[in-house]
C-alpha cells in the first residue's frame, strides 16, 4: 500500500498557502502547529480536574471501539457520566468496579476479551453558535480561514460539531467519512495520536458497500482487493498540532498514549455546496418536522403543507423546510446574509435536485 506523509506547516506558512489555494483543505489533508497555544483555555483543558469540574456531570456513552464502520467488527459500550468516565482515565484497572451493571452492548468479560480501551466519543456540551464555551478556544481555526457555521439556520441543534475526546493508548476511531460534507480538525491538546487518511477518489479501494470500511492497520484483502492502489496519507499528531481533514476524506485514529483532544466540524465558501448536498442534516431535520407537523406548517406560514409533511421523504421535508427558513431569513442584510443565500443557491439547485 502506498504512504505518504502528512504536510506539517507552522499556522503563517499556512496563511500564505490559503491565500493562494482556499481548497486546500480538500486536496490533501494539512497539519498546522503553533496557533492553539494562544487559545485562553489551552491549559485548562489539559487538567483532568478541570475537566471533571467543567463537564462531570454530563451524560456520556463510552464505547470500544468508538464506533463501528465494519459488519464484520464488534463493540461493548456502557452508559456512565463524564466524571466517572475520567475516573476511568486516571485508573483503567478500576473498569470492572466503576462500569458494573452499566454495560449497554456485552459486558466487562467482553471487553477485556476485545482489548480496546473505553473511548468517549460523543460527548456534547455545546447546543448553539453563541456558547460561552467557544470563548476558550479562539481562534478554532487559524487565519485566513472564516467558518460560516453560525449563518447556517439549526447547524448546532441537529448534530454535535464540538467534542471533547479524552483517551487511553489503543482507543481507536475507525475508519469512516465524517456527516454532512463538513471539514474536520482534531487539535491535539495534550498526548499522541496516530491518524490514517484516504483521499475522496481512493474510496473505492478502503470501502466495500457489502462489508464497509477497511481496516488500515490490518487490511482484508479479500474484502478490500484494491487496497493497494490507494494512498494512505500518515502523521503521528503530537501535542499543539492540529489535523484538518476535508470534505470525504476517510480517516482512522489510534490514541498513542494517553490524550486530550478538541474536534471541531466546520462549513466556509469551500464546502458549502457539499453541505447543502447532504441528506444527513435534512434527514434529521425532516424527522424533527415529522415528529410535529403543525408546528412546523404554521412557523413556515404556507411554505410547507401538512400534506408534503406527511406523503415526502425526511430528506425531501428537511430541505424543503429549510429552503422556506433560509428565504425568510434573507432578508435582514448583512454578511449571514450573503452566507444563507449561498446557501440557499446550492440548497435549490444540487440538492432539491437530487432529493427528487
Amino acid at each position: 500500500m502506498k504512504q505518504r506523509d502528512i504536510p506539517t506547516v507552522p499556522a503563517e506558512d499556512f496563511e500564505q498557502l490559503f491565500f493562494r489555494n482556499p481548497d486546500l483543505l480538500h486536496e490533501s489533508p494539512w497539519i498546522v502547529s503553533g496557533y492553539i497555544q494562544d487559545w485562553p483555555g489551552y491549559r485548562r483543558w489539559q487538567d483532568l480536574d478541570y475537566l471533571e469540574q467543567r463537564l462531570g456531570h454530563l451524560s456520556a456513552f463510552a464505547k470500544a471501539p468508538n464506533f463501528i464502520t465494519n459488519r464484520n467488527d464488534g463493540l461493548v459500550s456502557v452508559e456512565t457520566d463524564f466524571a466517572r468516565y475520567l475516573d476511568y482515565i486516571r485508573a483503567p484497572e478500576r473498569a470492572k468496579e466503576l462500569f458494573d451493571g452499566r454495560w449497554l452492548e456485552g459486558s466487562y468479560d467482553e471487553f477485556v476479551q476485545r482489548g480496546l480501551p473505553l473511548y468517549c466519543g460523543t460527548l456534547r456540551f455545546v447546543h448553539t453558535a453563541m456558547d460561552p464555551t467557544f470563548d476558550e478556544f479562539r481562534p478554532l481555526v487559524p487565519a485566513p480561514i472564516e467558518t460560516w457555521n453560525h449563518a447556517l439556520p439549526y447547524y448546532y441543534s441537529l448534530f454535535n460539531h464540538l467534542w471533547l475526546l479524552v483517551s487511553l493508548p489503543g482507543s481507536l476511531t475507525p475508519l469512516h467519512v465524517d456527516n454532512n460534507g463538513t471539514i474536520a480538525l482534531i487539535a491535539q491538546l495534550q498526548g499522541r495520536k496516530r491518524a490514517t487518511l484516504y483521499s475522496p477518489a481512493h474510496h473505492r479501494h478502503v470501502h466495500n458497500p457489502m462489508v464497509g470500511y477497511m481496516d488500515p492497520e490490518d487490511p482484508n484483502r479479500e474484502d478490500f482487493p484494491t487496497c493497494d492502489e490507494a494512498v494512505a496519507w500518515t502523521a503521528e499528531l503530537t501535542e499543539g498540532q492540529v489535523l484538518f481533514v476535508g470534505t470525504g476524506w476517510a480517516h482512522h485514529v489510534r490514541t498513542v498514549e494517553r490524550s486530550i483532544s478538541i474536534s471541531f466540524d466546520f462549513v466556509d465558501q469551500s464546502n458549502i455546496a457539499a453541505y447543502a448536498r447532504s441528506p444527513d442534516w435534512s434527514s434529521v431535520l425532516g424527522a424533527r418536522v415529522k415528529s410535529r407537523p403543525d408546528t412546523f406548517v404554521e412557523k413556515l406560514a404556507g411554505a410547507l403543507t401538512r400534506g408534503q409533511v406527511e406523503s415526502l421523504s425526511a430528506v425531501e421535508v428537511g430541505r424543503l423546510a429549510m429552503t422556506a427558513i433560509l428565504k425568510a431569513s434573507i432578508g435582514s442584510g448583512g454578511e449571514d446574509a450573503r452566507i444563507r443565500q449561498r446557501y440557499l443557491e446550492h440548497l435549490e439547485g444540487d440538492g432539491l435536485r437530487g432529493a427528487a
